[in-house]
């Protein structure tokens, strides 16, 4: 038997190294991580019916939740990201068994409305989402970077950078902004998961998807390239999904570096870690001669010291317990 509290991690253990990375960063808080799903079957099928908010999605992950990490145990802290095939029995059941039961929805309502379902039957729910937070009265936790440090402030190759997965929407706005700064000292990678996809957006956005065919790509772009894309940035393209309203990954990414970024979020500058002088907001359609003066008004100031946020922290404030040192188990 462990020394250290037992935590049991429900999250999308498909979603990137998400899973990994939120895993390790409790293992590092002093837990014993046991690290479930957040929806069974644990398939394509499954995710189709947390897709479509089927009641039966909520039914099988109780199940199946129950059997493998319930049955005869007791865990110090549960901790719930997303929960798309959580339900309130779960979420209830979950409560008996643990000591503590948080979640955290690094989504927004309008597109996954997962954690309405079973937020009110834990102890505390965290968003991302600055409207979500105001409209269920719950805390903001922004999110973290995974990217190491600069030992020294990065050599500037690049005016514009955007390494994002294709979507005509984004494909759309990366167009815009390189239509106002111009094609010179731009880092732009598009990767697209496979031909099936590209090929039904293409047939909706065909000038678009003509004018930057060489620069998508059905293979992942290299981390350490990806990192050098960023770092060697004065600025960064964001875009974020219409429906959310808090600052991705990516604006942490650009802060650690000390990359400015461009975004259609507004809600950005709601954070105190992205004030005027890290972030621009330039909305689709927007004049753009006024993106423009801006980027020329921050390039004559002094860059911004890069500044991270990492995993540990992210968690702590997820948790509830910044500061504190998990507690020991009980005999």
């Amino acid at each position: 038997m462990t020394d250290r509290p037992t935590c049991l991690l429900i999250i999308p253990t498909t979603f990137y190294g998400f899973a990994k990375t939120i895993a390790a960063a409790l293992e590092a808080a002093g837990y014993a991580v046991t690290v479930a799903n957040d929806e069974y079957p644990s398939n394509s099928f499954g995710k189709l019916l947390g897709k479509l908010d089927l009641p039966i999605i909520r039914f099988l992950t109780r199940q199946a939740i129950e059997r493998k990490f319930l049955t005869g145990a007791r865990w110090n802290l549960t901790v719930i990201f997303k929960g798309r095939g959580v339900g309130a029995a779960l979420a209830t059941a979950l409560r008996r068994h643990s000591d503590r039961t948080v979640g955290y929805h690094f989504d927004s309502l309008a597109y996954d409305r997962a954690s309405r379902h079973w937020g009110a039957h834990v102890d505390r729910v965290s968003t991302f989402d600055y409207h979500d937070a105001m409209v269920e009265d719950w805390p903001v936790v922004e999110l973290f970077s995974t990217l190491p440090m600069p030992s020294s402030p990065p050599v500037r190759r690049y005016r514009v950078s955007a390494i994002v997965r294709s979507h005509s929407q984004r494909l759309a706005y990366v167009d815009q902004v390189i239509a106002a700064v111009g094609t010179n000292d731009i880092f732009v990678f598009f990767y697209e998961k496979d031909w099936l996809a590209w090929f039904v957006r293409a047939l909706r956005h065909p000038r678009l998807y003509w004018r930057w065919r060489h620069h998508i790509s059905f293979t992942p772009l290299p981390y350490d390239r990806y990192i050098e894309g960023i770092a060697a940035s004065d600025f960064t393209i964001d875009y974020a999904h219409p429906k959310q309203t808090g600052a991705t990954i990516r604006c942490f990414e650009a802060r650690a570096v000390g990359t400015r970024i461009i975004t259609n979020n507004p809600f950005v500058l709601k954070s105190d870690r992205f004030g005027p002088d890290r972030a621009i907001v330039f909305q689709p359609g927007e004049d753009r001669s006024l993106l423009r003066a801006a980027m020329a008004q921050l390039l004559i100031q002094m860059r911004p010291a890069p500044a991270s946020r990492t995993p540990a922290e992210f968690m702590a404030e997820v948790i509830g317990t910044a500061g504190q040192a998990p507690s020991t188990p009980s005999n």
